[in-house]
C-alpha cells in the first residue's frame, strides 16, 4: 500500500477508487498529476537522493533502459529536468512486477543524453514513474524508452 507524504504526492492516492478491470474501462486516473514534481526535482537535485531507491517496477522498463543504454543516473537526470506543466501527459494505474497496480504520472520530453538536459531537439522520451514512501521515498519507474 502506498502511504501519503505530503510533500511529493498533490492527492491523496489512498482515497483513489482502486483499479478494478471489471468495474473500470479505462485505467485513466482523471485527477493527475499525482506527484509534485517540483517537490521531487527538489529532493533529485540536492543530491542526497539514493540511486539504489529507484526501482525498475517492470521487465519491460529493465529492456528499453538496456536497449538505449541508460543508466539510473541517466532516468533521474531525465526527470530532474522535465517540466511539469509542458511534459505532463496523463495519470493512470500500471501494474509492476508481482502484480500489484500503482497509479502513475506519465511525461513526455525531449532530452539530449549527450548534454544530459533537456532540449527541443533532443530524442522524444516517454516516463511513466510513480513514487512509494515507507519511511524511505522510493521512485517507481514503470517505463522510459525513446
Amino acid at each position: 500500500m502506498i502511504n501519503f507524504p505530503t510533500n511529493y504526492w498533490l492527492v491523496d492516492v489512498n482515497a483513489l477508487p482502486a483499479f478494478d478491470p471489471a468495474k473500470l474501462r479505462t485505467r485513466t486516473i482523471r485527477v493527475g498529476p499525482l506527484v509534485d514534481m517540483a517537490a521531487l526535482q527538489t529532493l533529485l537535485n540536492s543530491g542526497t537522493f539514493d540511486l539504489d531507491n529507484l526501482w525498475i517496477a517492470t521487465d519491460k522498463c529493465e529492456h528499453d533502459l538496456g536497449k538505449e543504454s541508460w543508466k539510473v543516473s541517466d532516468v533521474l537526470q531525465m526527470l530532474a529536468c522535465l517540466h511539469p506543466q509542458q511534459d505532463y501527459r496523463k495519470s493512470e494505474w500500471c501494474q509492476v512486477l508481482g502484480g500489484g497496480m500503482v497509479p502513475c504520472d506519465v511525461y513526455v520530453t525531449r532530452y539530449d543524453a549527450e548534454r544530459q538536459q533537456c532540449h527541443p531537439r533532443g530524442l522524444e522520451v516517454y516516463l511513466k514513474f510513480s513514487i512509494n514512501d515507507d519511511g524511505q521515498l522510493t521512485i517507481v519507474m514503470v517505463s522510459c524508452h525513446a
